[in-house]
């Protein structure tokens, strides 16, 4: 299980200045989940904020789930999120008017708002391929929306319900990474130079039956693919 008491004390006081281009900052504090959200997603989730801005002020706020249903373990990150069964729920995101400029991972602009985040896998097809090296994703569903998603349970729907009414026509998606490597503080901010990819670093709480286990994830808050 996470410590959010050593968390929050590190995480409230610290900022990440990543590349040259772009600066970040991560704080983390103890806050509830939107009180717009079904009841039943909100006890879901942990009351924990994880708060990027850059210099213009704050434009992401994320929340994630307590713990991630898993099918079983697996001896690596990337295996075991294999074993997370898509339309999972993974938490919430508040994207604020402030993201002007940003965008998904396809480069598409994302509507402020208050979104539920779900686990959306690639489709494997001509248009898809090669774009992404995981094929792994947080769809962001507008919160009214989402239960439509869960009256049909449908990935292929999802993704249709998640893109009604975008600018792009076209769900917003951040790509969600394995970690392999756990070292450090969790959460944290960090970049790849080579792909101009910023990530959120943080660990999600598997579950299987009554046994957890931490799976270290990277969620790509500002880049894109190979479109």
């Amino acid at each position: 299980m996470l410590n959010y008491t050593m968390l929050l004390l590190i995480a409230a006081v610290a900022t990440f200045p990543l590349a040259a281009k772009e600066s970040f900052s991560l704080k983390v504090e103890k806050k509830s989940p939107p009180e717009k959200l079904n009841a039943d997603i909100r006890t879901k989730i942990a009351g924990v904020s994880h708060q990027i801005s850059d210099d213009k002020g704050l434009f992401f706020e994320f929340w994630f789930v307590k713990e991630v249903p898993l099918r079983g373990f697996a001896d690596t990150t990337q295996k075991t999120m294999d074993k997370i069964n898509e339309i999972s729920l993974l938490g919430a995101a508040i994207v604020y008017e402030n993201k002007e400029g940003y965008t998904d991972f396809r480069e598409d602009p994302i509507d402020p708002g208050l979104y539920v985040m779900r686990l959306s896998l690639q489709p494997q097809d001509g248009n898809h391929l090669g774009t992404s090296p995981y094929d792994t994703f947080a769809i962001l569903i507008p919160y009214k929306k989402d239960a439509e998603v869960l009256e049909f349970m449908d990935p292929e729907v999802m993704v249709e319900i998640a893109g009604e009414d975008t600018p792009a026509e076209h769900p917003p998606i951040l790509s969600l990474q394995p970690l392999e490597k756990a070292k450090g503080t969790f959460p944290r901010l960090d970049h790849s130079d080579e792909e101009a990819w910023h990530f959120l670093l943080l660990k999600l709480s598997g579950k299987v039956g009554e046994e957890k286990r931490d799976m270290a994830v990277k969620l790509v808050f500002e880049g894109i693919g190979d479109l």
